[in-house]
């Protein structure tokens, strides 16, 4: 029977047209028949169709015609239909072991692995060509997500030079799923060697290109460290206490130096769960309004689950912050957060804030009092570009800014838009522009009269553009405009900002 399956893969390759006339029995049994293999060897699968078709419902109802009757549907896509012959074929020739690996590879296209492995696995008993079984069997266990398996099939498959670069391809896969992308890159290096010019060869490129993206993604290590230079407008405004702000008369500009330096450290930066410890400090110097300088700490913890669809995050962070030398602000803030993704570049972000501040200046009266609980949510999309180098982002949150002091309770609404574009390999914009509704719930106070309850209403536009220097390393350009529209005149302003930072990444 061994030698019979292999006759009739003969028969499907090079179609033996004389032999199948000379043992003709009828017109439906061998000129049909003759005429749809030779379209099927030509590729001509509609003209194939039709002949062997008036052959099966005209002639004798063979195994054989079953066969060639569900290669020709299942080159034309129409894989109910080559199930059915498939099927047909076993059911008139149960040892008929080319029909059984043909219907192994249709349950497969048709993402039905549970009704492949049986097959598969008489196959493999048998054996019958081992390679070429191991292939269908990886990929079986691929789809059912066992990787490991799934890579001893493909190693298996290898052996076979035909089959050797996509085994190699579907090898590299299921080793990035267990999230050993070194070993699946090195894979890829292998896969690309045997034939660089096929287009396995080309997809194995681009798909180390994101290989590339992963390993460093799934360092445990990352630094992010900058400096910048800026021409600030109006520093006076900030940070808003009313005590500050009359020192200096609104409107004054200076020149700020900035440094800042991030790192984090993922303890478990591959499988389902992670947790990642974080340290951020930043710290400006102003040339003459030295009372703005500000220094901040911020510690942090985010647990993390990263799931088939999408990931969640619980990151809390600590933050304490000396402004002019002295301690000014202190916070401990909690954002739960999960994206989910509802196509490979479309995400829905949805989160929840909780924050609660403490402020230790000196308050002139109680109703200044900024510290504060805060309750607050938010609901985002975003559209991912260019291999998610690139994203569209619009984002709405909801904040109560839940404080001590009357003159600064509030609810705090933002609808934030923008967009990361990578223009070229080197140069990148980043633009956001946020709209800011802010109501006041009580009447502003002043010192010595209740004014009118404040309403704020706030446009932030900024833009940044990078340039790759080096890897890692950056030249960032940006300009941010800020518009506060209050009916608070010490609240209604203007402010400017524009400078240049370089940064580096690791």
């Amino acid at each position: 029977m061994v030698k019979r399956g292999f006759w009739l893969l003969g028969v499907l390759l090079t179609v033996c047209l004389a032999a199948a006339a000379a043992s003709a029995q009828s017109p439906y049994d061998d000129v049909l028949v003759a005429q749809g293999l030779k379209n099927l060897q030509l590729e001509n699968y509609d003209e194939a169709l039709a002949d062997l078709k008036i052959a099966w419902e005209k002639g004798a109802k063979t195994a054989e015609k079953a066969f060639y009757l569900g290669v020709v549907s299942y080159r034309l896509a129409d894989y109910p239909q080559s199930l059915e012959f498939m099927e047909e074929a076993l059911r008139l020739d149960p040892q008929f072991n080319e029909a059984r690996l043909q219907l192994a590879a249709i349950f497969l296209a048709l993402n039905r692995p549970e009704e492949a492995l049986p097959h598969l696995q008489e196959l493999e008993a048998v054996p019958y060509k081992l390679p070429q079984t191991s292939m269908y069997l990886g990929q079986a266990a691929l789809k059912r997500k066992q990787y490991e398996p799934a890579v001893r099939y493909f190693r298996q498959a290898e052996e076979d030079p035909n089959l050797a670069q996509e085994a190699k391809l579907q090898a590299s896969t299921a080793m990035a799923a267990q999230n050993q992308f070194k070993d699946a890159k090195q894979v890829l290096t292998e896969a690309i060697s045997l034939n660089p010019g096929t287009r396995e060869a080309g997809f194995a490129q681009r798909y180390m290109e994101a290989m590339d993206r992963r390993i460093k993604e799934t360092k445990p290590l990352r630094l992010h460290l900058g400096a910048s230079f800026d021409y600030d407008s109006n520093v006076s405004l900030e940070p808003g206490d009313l005590n500050v702000a009359n020192i200096v008369p609104l409107g004054r500009g200076d020149t700020v130096f900035t440094q800042f330096g991030t790192v984090e450290y993922e303890f478990l930066p591959t499988g389902p769960i992670g947790v990642m410890a974080s340290y951020n400090l930043f710290e400006t110097f102003h040339r003459r309004l030295t009372i703005y300088d500000v220094m901040s700490h911020t510690l942090g913890i985010t647990p993390c689950y990263r799931g088939t669809t999408g990931t969640f995050w619980l990151p809390f962070r600590y933050n304490y912050t000396d402004l002019a030398s002295d301690k000014y602000w202190t916070s401990y803030i909690l954002t739960p957060t999960y994206l989910h993704m509802l196509k490979p570049n479309l995400g829905l972000e949805a989160g929840l804030r909780w924050t609660r501040n403490y402020y230790w200046w000196f308050q002139p009266f109680p109703q200044e009092d900024r510290s504060s609980q805060n309750y607050g949510g938010s609901l985002g999309l975003y559209y991912f570009l260019k291999k998610k180098e690139g994203y569209l982002q619009a984002r709405f949150s909801y904040e109560y800014y839940d404080a001590s002091g009357s003159n600064w309770t509030s609810s705090i609404y933002r609808l934030l838009l923008g967009g990361f574009y990578p223009v070229t390999e080197k140069f990148r914009i980043n633009p956001t522009l946020e709209f800011v509704y802010q109501p006041f719930d009580h009447q502003w106070f002043n010192g010595v009269d209740y004014l009118a309850k404040r309403r704020d209403k706030t446009m932030i536009f900024g833009l940044q553009m990078f340039y790759k220097i080096y890897a890692g390393l950056d030249l960032n350009l940006h300009y941010y405009y800020i518009r506060d529209d209050s009916n608070i005149p010490l609240y209604d302003y203007d402010r400017s900002i524009v400078g240049a930072m370089i940064e580096y990444r690791y």
